[in-house]
């Protein structure tokens, strides 16, 4: 069926044609020129006449003949000529050809055989509250041209640039390009016509880091048949860590295509004498035009710079077509600075307008020498020989007995480039530097000079150390200082420029800090950790990538207005404590001297600098062996860390907090893997990062090692293929054959060492801004790291903490959580934050947190369980097993309150009785007297009876002048058994002596 629409399709074509052909001449033998048909089932094909579109109808064409195999192609700088015996002629003059290959080098526009696409980054965890990521405008990171290159500003979308090529037998693919910044993914990829990766290893390739401005340059292998070419460049990281570091790509050669049946001219600027694979570019005041056999000079009042189309006219020189350098020292030890014109000069001076060369300065007295240096002859300055010193103004001096120079590197004076110091200039493009163009040193400064023609260029100033004195360390929780660099600085731009400043101190050249824009005058200091040798380097640019271009407007060409008043100046470089370099003074050196200069102090010792003699540190502070002065030298461990032979500060996996609970992590030390959230593109690639950490390593095991295997090159500089921490971090890319292994990627250690161990502090913030519940995470212990590392982002380094959480429930080791809003780990790009749930996390409990529950009293004997809580471990030993222990029914004070209840209880009773008799006894005898009264006026009424009853002895009542037995006496007699003689009686008889009225 498809076949059959296929064939309707033509034959409406055909017909279509045959009504617009009718009024066209019929063809002629000149009008048929020669074409291939498509190779055959047994690899052949057919050389048949066809005649050209739109010319001619009819016709008697040439029967077809057998052509060439299908695999058959031509030596470079060679075509087949169809039209005659099928053989391979060279190229014509002004042409070129690589054979059976095809070369794109031009950029002035993206070719249209390449296709170019951007997507956004999509996931459900890294872009997940973070406004302005995700999938959002994705242009400034779209392949763009320029001249001389290709490339892509990454940024966080995924941007490809794509060609599909069809080899007619094994091939290559080779192309150049700049890579330097390695938190951006470049991935190179092969597939087949079905977008599908070539079975093998050469269909995904990551290509090797490069160093700041150099090319790099990467073949991988081709399979017969339809290959699509993809260069993609993820920015997943860019935002993040603010990178502006673009991929370039200025050469694609493809071999093993299909025969070329014609040579490609020569472009603009270039030209060839034939029969070359190649085409020279022209050089400077000449040009050429597409398909040029030889370049044309310029006239006289005219320029061009190498590899131009036309020529321009000669401008009015400016300020920009000279420059300025310091003239070295004469016999008379004077200099002064004078002037010179940018070589090629591109200016005309003799035109109205034009400058004139600027008279040179008068002479005047040449500056001293640099510290630590002297002079050799009246122009040129060496360092003292070993053992000497100098402050650069006279002559070199050994140094006392028992003394070693103090050696560094003191640049202040800038008359001639410093001996281990050199000046670079490199074209981003193809293009060549003026004469001058590179960092020129003008006696109180060394700044940086370009000429009119230096665009798309970057000038760099190296400085080579050989190396520090002393042992790396750890100190305090920080890594030893070796060493520091100071510098004093100053940048002024007219346009968007840029000065970077780089060490490989880390094994490869890395961006220490960046500067955007004009910068005042100020100093920056950056510390050595490392004892190897060291490459320091500045980078100055003056045009930055993002700059928008007007149509038709040569890249760069803005520099040549007003670009070129950008400057970065540089006062003074200080080195200190190098290997090599020169000395400004000698130190003592209590333990002696040696090769390397003084012998240092034991460990744990520092020189006291009014006796010179090594003295101890105080307890608790550790100091490497060095010859350090001052008792400031000794550092206090970080909290929770304990001095290790008074060298370094370290912890044993045990932490004690304030309130004496121990925490035992001995069973977490050891290398724990953690998997970050996936990430995908639009269009399904996935990756992810992998974190490897140790929580203390007080074995002094290896560290944990993140890899980087895209590359079989262990040698290479610029991208170390392991990088070791306590935590480190690497991209992972699953392959789609799931039997080959991972493919790893940017390895970054993210904390060297431990700085400090803290519990009972709040890091709410932290947690609720990571998406972790932030209760009770005062009672976590928190493991603080630190990487001095600096990037871009972060130019303090970076800071991780593994916050671990009592949980009682979990056993297992390996239960590491990610922040649920952050999945990378971080939140800024500069803190990294673990939170670990394990049983080993709560602290070893104390006797006093048990709950004690006593059992039942049985046979005077009982239990005593002892129930640890939920917060802490319980003790180890038979201490705390249940106890039985002697007991009683009743509790001793229980015992001992019953009897003396009993007798405060009987004695009450008894009083009660007591104090009711004597009562009644008082109540009658109170109604008889008042009976007796008689009822005279103003006494008592009488009463009908005193509550005798019927029956009762009436016995007078008389008063007495004696009283009755007291209390105690009445209960004693009532012990004793006799009877008082008033017992019987219940009155006691009262003699009244006379009668007085109650009232």
């Amino acid at each position: 069926m498809k076949s059959y629409v296929v064939a309707v399709l033509v034959c409406v074509v055909l017909a279509g044609r045959q009504v617009a052909g009718d009024d066209l001449p019929a063809c002629q033998p000149k009008d048929f020129h020669y074409e291939y048909t498509e190779c055959d089932s047994e690899g052949g094909r057919w050389r048949v006449s066809v005649p050209k579109p739109d010319t001619c109808i009819g016709g008697a064409p040439n029967p077809p003949v057998r052509g060439k195999d299908c695999s058959f192609t031509c030596s470079a700088g060679q075509f087949l000529d169809l039209s005659a015996d099928q053989t391979c002629q060279p190229c014509p003059a002004g042409t070129y050809s690589l054979g059976g290959g095809v070369r794109f080098d031009d950029w002035e526009k993206i070719p249209d055989v390449f296709s170019v696409t951007s997507e956004g980054l999509e996931s459900s965890f890294l872009w997940r509250g973070r406004s302005g990521h995700g999938s959002g405008n994705c242009s400034k990171s779209m392949w763009k041209p320029r001249g001389a290159y290709v490339y892509s500003l990454p940024a966080a979308c995924t941007t490809s640039l794509t060609y599909a090529t069809k080899l007619v037998k094994g091939g290559h693919v080779t192309f150049e390009y700049q890579y330097r910044d390695p938190e951006t993914i470049f991935h190179f990829i092969v597939q087949n016509d079905q977008c599908q990766a070539a079975e093998d290893e050469n269909s995904s390739r990551w290509p090797e880091v490069t160093e700041e401005g150099k090319w790099g340059s990467m073949t991988v292998a081709l399979k017969t048949g339809t290959n699509i070419l993809q260069w993609r460049v993820i920015g997943a990281l860019s935002d993040m860590v603010g990178s502006q570091n673009p991929i370039l790509i200025r050469k694609i050669e493809i071999t093993g295509v299909a025969f070329t049946s014609e040579c490609t001219k020569c472009r603009n600027g270039t030209y060839s004498s034939g029969g070359t694979a190649f085409c020279a570019p022209c050089e400077a005041n000449k040009y050429s035009g597409r398909g040029a056999t030889q370049c044309e000079a310029c006239k006289s009042d005219e320029y061009a710079e190498p590899g131009s189309r036309i020529c321009s006219k000669r401008p009015p020189c400016t300020k920009y077509d000279y420059y300025e350098y310091q003239t070295p020292c004469d016999q008379n030890k004077q200099t002064r600075r004078t002037y010179k014109w940018i070589e090629p000069r591109t200016c005309n001076d003799k035109v109205a307008g034009s400058v004139s060369l600027p008279a040179s300065t008068d002479l005047k007295s040449c500056p001293p020498c640099n510290s630590g240096m002297h002079p050799v002859n009246a122009s040129h300055c060496e360092f003292c020989p070993d053992g000497h010193y100098s402050d650069g103004a006279s002559a070199c001096h050994a140094c006392p007995v028992s003394t070693s120079p103090e050696y560094g590197l003191d640049y202040q004076w800038w008359t001639v480039m410093p001996p281990n110091a050199s000046s670079h200039c490199i074209p981003m493009g193809l293009g060549q530097c003026s004469e001058n163009a590179g960092w020129q040193p003008a006696g109180d400064y060394i700044q940086t000079s370009f000429g009119p023609s230096d665009r798309n260029t970057f000038l760099a100033l190296g400085l080579y150390v050989e190396g520090f004195r002393g042992e790396p360390t750890t100190s305090g929780g920080k890594l030893s200082v070796l060493g520091q660099v100071k510098f004093t600085f100053e940048v002024n731009c007219s346009i968007s420029c840029e000065l970077v400043f780089l060490s490989d101190a880390k094994g490869r050249n890395n961006v220490v800090q960046s500067w955007m824009g004009s910068v005042k005058r100020q100093e920056f200091v950056y510390d050595i950790h490392t004892n190897g040798p060291v490459t320091l380097s500045w980078a100055f640019q003056p045009l930055s990538y993002d700059m928008e271009e007007e149509e038709g407007e040569d890249p760069g060409s803005k520099l040549t207005t007003i670009g070129l008043d950008s400057v970065a100046k540089i006062y003074s470089i200080k080195v200190t404590n190098t290997l090599g370099g020169g000395a400004t003074n000698c130190l003592a050196c209590p333990k002696g001297i040696s090769e390397k200069g003084c012998v240092p102090c034991p460990d744990g010792q520092y020189i006291e600098q009014k006796s010179t003699q090594c003295v101890e540190c105080p307890p608790d502070t550790v100091l490497p062996s060095s010859n350090s002065w001052g008792k400031d030298s000794c550092k206090i461990c970080g909290e929770g860390l304990k001095a290790i032979d008074k060298r370094a500060c370290k912890s044993d996996c045990q932490f004690t907090d304030k309130a004496g609970r121990l925490y035992d992590f001995t069973a977490l030390d050891g290398v724990h893997y953690v998997q970050g959230g996936r990430l995908f593109t639009s269009s399904g690639t996935m990756y992810y990062h992998g974190f490897n950490l140790t929580l203390c390593n007080a074995k002094n095991t290896e560290l944990p090692v993140c890899i980087n295997n895209v590359t079989a090159d262990t040698q290479m500089l610029n991208m170390p293929t392991k990088v070791f921490g306590m935590v480190c971090r690497s991209t992972l890319i699953p392959q789609s054959d799931k039997a080959k292994p991972l493919v790893s990627t940017q390895p970054a250690s993210l904390a060297t060492h431990l700085t400090k161990i803290v519990n009972n502090v709040s890091l709410a913030d932290m947690y609720t801004a990571g998406g972790f519940n932030a209760e009770g995470s005062e009672l976590d212990v928190h493991f603080y790291y630190k990487s001095d590392t600096p990037t871009m982002a972060c130019p303090e380094g970076r800071t991780t903490v593994i916050s671990l959480r009592c949980d009682p429930d979990e056993k297992a080791n390996n239960s590491i959580y990610l922040p649920p809003k952050c999945s990378d780990g971080t939140c800024d790009g500069c803190t990294f934050h673990f939170l670990w749930r394990t049983q080993h996390a709560c602290p070893r409990c104390q006797r006093e947190d048990y709950d004690v529950i006593r059992g039942e009293c049985v046979g005077g004997e009982q239990l005593i369980h002892y129930y640890p809580p939920k917060f802490c471990l319980p003790l180890d030993g038979e201490g705390l097993k249940p106890m039985k222990q002697k007991c009683q029914l009743l509790p001793f004070v229980v015992m001992v309150s019953i009897p003396v209840a009993l007798g405060v209880g009987l004695i009450l009773i008894l009083m009660l009785i007591y104090c009711w008799s004597r009562n009644k006894k008082l109540e009658y005898k109170y109604c008889k007297l008042v009976e007796s009264a008689g009822g005279r006026d103003g006494e008592l009424p009488g009463v009908e009876s005193c509550g005798m009853e019927e029956g009762e002895e009436d016995e007078s009542v008389h008063f007495s002048d004696s009283k009755g037995p007291k209390l105690l006496q009445k209960i004693r007699l009532k012990i004793s058994g006799v009877k008082n003689k008033d017992d019987d009686n219940p009155f006691v008889a009262v003699r009244m002596h006379e009668k007085l009225p109650l009232t």
